[in-house]
């Protein structure tokens, strides 16, 4: 069950108050998505998991944290005009910024994952912007700072990504002597790495994965 109630948060730019909703509980009732993106009912928060501040503009997942970001940044044409992307949803744009912002704070993991973000609002809104948007997370990926135990994840990730972005070959070159040593995560790899070879960019779940295998 998914719970969501709006407090009122000062924003750490301009200082002003707004509400804004805060998630109090939520599950997942299915198989994540090949990039990891979880099912319902916690699919449906993602419109909640970064704020706006509608005063200055401000995007963040949580305004109790201090920035160094100004006022001015946020006037800034690349910010309003988010790069110049035209956006379908009005997410994807908040998605955007916020890794605009994680960029000026040169914090990586959030640029990557602000850039998923902004993706997969990109494919719920039919918006073309999905694949520019996934090339844009594949520049951010060697600059990643993570644990090797993480490791298995970020590969998920970036296989996915490179499919669903139409770099097939690319995919297949990258990860076709990769073995990370779990059952599952390496039946993932080889099931992205089929899929490249049949220039599939279609969504899948590590349920189709658990199919497939069966199949086998």
């Amino acid at each position: 069950m998914t719970i969501i109630r709006n407090i009122d948060q000062k924003c750490p730019v301009c200082g002003k108050l707004s509400s804004q909703p805060v998630l109090s509980s939520t599950n997942a009732m299915d198989y994540p998505d090949l990039d990891l993106r979880p099912a319902e009912m916690q699919r449906s928060t993602m419109s909640i998991w970064v704020l706006e501040c509608p005063h200055c503009g401000y995007v963040s997942g949580n305004f109790k944290n201090e920035t160094q970001i100004t006022e001015d940044f946020l006037k800034s044409d690349s910010y309003q005009t988010c790069d110049g992307i035209e956006f379908i949803g009005k997410l994807s744009k908040r998605f955007y910024r916020a890794y605009l912002i994680a960029k000026e704070s040169e914090d990586s993991v959030k640029c990557f994952f602000n850039l998923i973000h902004c993706a997969w609002d990109c494919d719920d809104k039919n918006d073309p912007n999905a694949t520019r948007i996934r090339k844009l997370a594949i520049e951010q990926f060697d600059n990643l700072d993570y644990d090797e135990s993480e490791r298995k994840n970020y590969l998920a990730i970036k296989a996915d990504l490179l499919r669903r972005s139409g770099e097939f070959d690319r995919l297949v070159k990258e990860f076709s002597d990769i073995r990370i040593g779990e059952e599952i995560y390496d039946d993932i790899i080889q099931f992205q790495i089929q899929k490249a070879l049949k220039k599939d960019t279609e969504c899948y779940t590590v349920g189709d994965v658990k199919k497939s295998t069966m199949i086998k």
